[in-house]
């Protein structure tokens, strides 16, 4: 899709809202001049019935909101990159719930993009914190859920079985409703948009989706519209903003390609699964190797990332040779505890 039909296709959406908005204002319009003109008594104010929509602040609240999406389309569609053109949906989606997040597909997991509204206070996470959170795909939460059926949810926070991991994780209360997006990249389910109401703020699901389909088309175009020459190399290719690879030629690689690349090449795989420790553990690692004492406070992870390896290649000379290179930066000391079987 081009940048033009883009813009036409967001004009479009945002002129139906207005004039959605603009014949409800007319027929509140009408209804109060109707009343007044009934009025003949100072007391028959009493009989007076202001429209529900106006007493709400209806009408007020859907101007701003209008507002609010054509800044975030604005901002989701001119964004230089991936990441930028992330944050500002989640940002966005943010405005119209209590908290977004957006988690990527990757290998077996789904793993922490991104938050925003994640204050920090009473055991809750940050927004940056997000980044150190993930849940295993064999793990029956919502996230999953919506993943499969490629259908968005909205609901109470406890519909799965496991949805239970997602709260504990993000700290802090269980919310009162959850709507969550599957995030489609070239047709297929590439990551999930979460968001949430806490103390009863209402979700505005429809302006949600309307940034999430936004976010969609402007991540396809991206690549053209940057005209990116990708190389297929480890650390390039798992970058934390990387949804979709190109060709020097400027074309789309297939994603099985660039994945095929890396499932084959053993020493490709063990980097690329020790750069993901070390991306979602960054503090722990630090003071790891600063206290010494790396493989004690990472034991869990790393034996879960060996077993990852063990399931693709049956020599764990590799895995063992990037786990001091990279994860311990070459001092193997730092490592101890750790079972080395080829070092």
């Amino acid at each position: 899709m081009s940048n033009e039909r883009l813009k036409l296709l967001i004009d479009k959406i945002l002129d139906e809202k207005k004039k959605e908005i603009i014949g409800k204002i007319d027929s509140f319009k009408n209804s109060i001049v109707s009343q007044l003109d009934d009025l003949k008594e100072f007391s028959d104010f009493s009989k007076f019935e202001m429209p529900q929509a106006i007493a709400m602040n209806d009408s007020a609240w859907e101007s701003e909101t209008i507002d609010i999406l054509y800044e975030f389309v604005k901002k989701i569609s001119s964004a230089e990159d991936q990441k930028n053109m992330i944050t500002a949906m989640l940002e966005g989606i943010h405005k119209f719930s209590s908290r977004a997040a957006l988690f990527l597909i990757k290998d077996d997991k789904l793993i922490g993009w991104n938050g925003s509204g994640f204050s920090g206070k009473d055991g809750e996470i940050k927004n940056d914190e997000m980044k150190n959170i993930f849940f295993s795909l064999s793990a029956n939460t919502i996230l999953k859920s919506v993943i499969g059926k490629k259908k968005s949810y909205s609901g109470k926070p406890l519909s799965q079985p496991d949805d239970h991991l997602i709260y504990n994780r993000f700290g802090g209360r269980y919310p009162d409703k959850i709507f969550v997006v599957p995030f489609f990249v070239k047709g297929k389910p590439q990551a999930v948009i979460y968001s949430d109401s806490m103390d009863n703020k209402k979700i505005n699901e429809k302006e949600i989706e309307i940034l999430a389909i936004v976010g969609e088309m402007s991540l396809d175009l991206l690549p053209i519209k940057r005209k990116i020459f990708a190389r297929i190399q480890t650390k390039e290719y798992e970058d934390e903003e990387t949804f979709v690879s190109e060709k020097a030629e400027e074309t789309i690689i297939h994603e099985e390609t660039a994945h095929s690349i890396v499932e084959n090449d053993p020493n490709r795989k063990a980097r690329v699964i020790i750069n993901d420790i070390i991306l979602y553990n960054q503090d722990v690692v630090e003071k790891g190797i600063q206290n010494r004492n790396l493989y004690n406070v990472l034991e869990d992870t790393i034996l879960q990332a060996k077993e990852e390896y063990l399931r693709k290649f049956s020599n764990l000379s590799s895995f063992e040779k990037n786990l001091i290179s990279i994860l311990a930066k070459g001092d193997k000391n730092v490592l101890r505890g750790y079972k080395f079987e080829t070092m």
